[in-house]
């Protein structure tokens, strides 16, 4: 048993040791573009000749392993401003976080109504299928900019941007359910039609079962791709959210991603990099094995 663990361990942690590897090859080499480490390129404005001297010339392999030699301490770390890092860090993720459970959460309203609205009333579903592709192919700014326009400037419903009350995170919140909730429709509406071909809903309807329950058995089908799709938005968001946050002034991982490497900081940037590699990765495994689970199924 303990032997079967280690190995069921042992690609997750190979693959957060990999995660571990590349960020820090990453992080060194932009540190080695710019000719030494924030800390030293502030002192070579009021150092001599000499010393600046020695810090340009420092090979890759000197700066990594120095670099590698300080991860010990990386709890210990503080920004270029003197603030330690890891409440920074937790903080941003925090705040990401409830964009994250708020966005989803409001995806999934969003597609599993316009997918009800197709299902029983099929004469609007044309346009609520080019409605969805519409949305889904607009950039997230232009949904934000309409969103802080409609419901903070001309209905001043919401605030149009911050971070300090749950009220802040609805409109961003909105912003990219829209687009993840047109995507929802659009990947369940195309299973749903695979589905009508299934000899389970061939027979349902022969035995003249409810609409309604016909649409609760094929929703059930539904649920693996469904939980796949979820996992993938999840880490495209975690990934992808600089645009979003910088639009409405949230203060998550994106957001200080940004002002990370705008600043120069090194190490923020690092343990920035790390957390949100370490949410996709995380999410990327659970998704293999779902999707690893439904082959098996099937087979």
């Amino acid at each position: 048993m303990p032997l079967r663990l280690l190995r069921s361990l042992a690609r997750p942690l190979g693959g957060f040791l990999t995660i571990l590897v590349l960020v820090t090859l990453l992080t060194v080499f932009l540190q080695h573009l710019r000719k030494g480490t924030a800390e030293e390129a502030l002192m070579g404005q009021r150092g001599t000749a000499q010393g600046l001297a020695l810090i340009t010339q420092k090979s890759f392999l000197t700066k990594l392993a120095e670099f590698a030699a300080d991860l010990p301490n990386i709890f210990k770390w503080k920004s270029l401003r003197g603030t330690p890092i890891v409440p920074q860090i937790q903080h941003a993720f925090a705040n990401t976080t409830l964009l994250t459970v708020l966005s989803l959460a409001f995806s999934v309203v969003i597609g599993l109504g316009l997918l009800v609205v197709a299902e029983f009333a099929p004469a609007f579903s044309p346009a609520l299928e080019r409605l969805a592709t519409a949305i889904n192919t607009t950039p997230i700014f232009l949904i934000g900019i309409f969103l802080i326009w409609l419901f903070s400037f001309a209905l001043h419903l919401l605030p149009s941007g911050g971070d300090s009350t749950v009220k802040s995170f609805i409109l961003p919140a909105l912003g990219i359910a829209l687009k993840f909730g047109a995507r929802l429709f659009l990947l369940l509406t195309n299973y749903m039609r695979a589905l009508e071909k299934q000899v389970f809903i061939l027979r349902a309807r022969a035995y003249s079962l409810g609409s309604g329950r016909i649409f609760m058995h094929k929703l059930a089908n539904c649920a693996m791709p469904f939980v796949i799709f979820w996992l993938i938005e999840t880490a495209s968001l975690f990934s992808g959210a600089v645009i979003v946050e910088s639009l409405f002034s949230i203060h998550g991982l994106g957001t200080l991603l940004l002002f990370a490497l705008l600043q120069y900081d090194i190490r923020l940037i690092f343990a920035n990099l790390v957390v949100i590699a370490a949410i996709v990765y995380t999410t990327s495994l659970i998704q293999a094995g779902l999707a690893a689970r439904e082959e098996a199924l099937k087979a």
